[in-house]
């Protein structure tokens, strides 16, 4: 979507430790989860909601607010699994043709990935999306706090 609006509502992030059932080594299992809003949010008010619907073909990608700092070296076995739903539309209008995520590098700063989804459809919007993104990565591929910046 160009020049549109994104907003993008997380929920709280997951983070655990597991076992690689393939190699028996512990990888570091993040779990990100929300709704994006494409086209913005309606607006609610006391005699129902209000929205200014139109056409869009959506198609850029963004960065999820909620995502950990990741270190590009170690990222070459990370695994990457993606599920979307629409999970709100003006009417039936709408088709999501694919969705990716992937650890991508922030365009300021080279030396630090962030988590990006996209989603690609053909809807009227505003439109929301449900999203759930689990990443396993190497155990070193988080970046501290300290080493974010």
């Amino acid at each position: 979507m160009t020049g549109s609006l994104i907003d993008v509502v997380p929920q709280p992030r997951i983070d655990t430790l597991v076992t690689d059932a393939a190699t028996g080594l512990q990888r570091r299992r993040t779990e990100y989860s929300g709704t994006v809003w494409f086209g913005g949010r309606p607006q609610v008010t006391s005699y129902g909601t209000l929205t200014r619907t139109a056409f869009a073909s959506i198609e850029s990608p963004f960065f999820l607010p909620d995502s950990l700092p990741y270190r590009p070296d170690p990222l070459e076995d990370a695994l990457i699994v993606v599920s979307v739903a629409i999970q709100g539309a003006e009417d039936k209008a709408h088709q999501i043709l694919e969705y990716r995520a992937g650890l991508e590098p922030d365009p300021r700063n080279p030396a630090v990935c962030w988590m990006q989804l996209q989603v690609i459809a053909r809807s009227m919007v505003p439109l929301a999306v449900s999203y759930r993104v689990d990443a396993l990565v190497a155990m070193n591929a988080i970046l501290t706090e300290a080493g974010a910046g």
